[in-house]
């Protein structure tokens, strides 16, 4: 007689902002290292994702609004006990109408705008839906993408001001999502990530006044970000890292 072999259940890496360098990246790198399923979400269907089809990946098109959102977590309510990573990459530091400031003068309120919305409230509200969604998750480590210039007392530098003050607004949403997740879905992780100077076009124009080495390819970003968050444990604390496991001052 032979044993019965018990077959674990297959997890889901939920990936928002798949459309980006790095979602990109993080994608194939999942896809590529385990024998996770991926559902992948970006503003438009057909934006550049490699493979262009895999049996275990999903793609889906979400505007970013709450009703859409909400949509697509109704899409994933069979399967949130398998939903065990979520990686939020949304983030703007420039468009074509503005650029970071180098003077309080430079400050608008439409760029202000524009940054807090990309940076603060779309991830604030798919958090706002996933933590439900998680409340009865044993385990899932959610990644959202910050930035060390969120950082208040790092900040030596100054300048960029909408950006650094956006990051930094995300920062306290996510320590006030996971003082409350604390509570309400205790296996979840929150993780605020800095992921390095990364060779995306949200950093491109400023490249060139990089050290030599400190530039890393979508591909160095996606290993090191699974690398530094994949043995982390629900512990009710929100933790700041970088792209080398360093935790970042707040």
């Amino acid at each position: 007689m032979f044993a019965a072999t018990e077959v674990a259940p297959m997890t889901l890496h939920l990936i928002i902002g798949a459309g980006g360098g790095i979602g990109q990246a993080l994608t194939n790198h999942s896809l590529a290292q385990s024998s996770q399923r991926v559902v992948a979400v970006s503003r438009q269907v057909d934006s550049g994702l490699k493979p262009v089809s895999h049996p275990r990946l999903t793609r889906l098109q979400c505007d970013n609004s709450a009703a859409a959102i909400a949509g697509v977590m109704e899409t994933l309510m069979p399967q949130r006990h398998q939903l065990t990573r979520v990686t939020l990459c949304n983030g703007r530091l420039h468009h074509r109408d503005f650029s970071p400031e180098k003077r309080i003068e430079q400050l608008n309120d439409t760029a202000l705008t524009s940054l807090y919305l990309s940076n603060a409230v779309v991830p604030a509200l798919w958090l706002s839906q996933l933590l439900p969604l998680l409340q009865r998750s044993r385990h899932c480590v959610i990644t959202v993408l910050s930035a060390r210039v969120g950082s208040i007392g790092d900040n030596r530098l100054g300048g960029w001001y909408g950006y650094r003050a956006s990051k930094a607004a995300l920062n306290q949403l996510l320590q006030t999502a996971a003082v409350e997740a604390s509570r309400r879905a205790k296996g979840v992780k929150l993780v605020a990530y800095h992921p390095g100077t990364v060779d995306t076009a949200l950093s491109r124009p400023f490249q060139s006044r990089l050290p030599p080495g400190q530039l890393l390819s979508p591909q160095q970003a996606a290993h090191q970000l699974f690398r530094v968050t994949e043995t982390l444990e629900a512990d009710g604390q929100l933790s700041y890292l970088d792209w080398r496991g360093e935790a970042i001052p707040w």
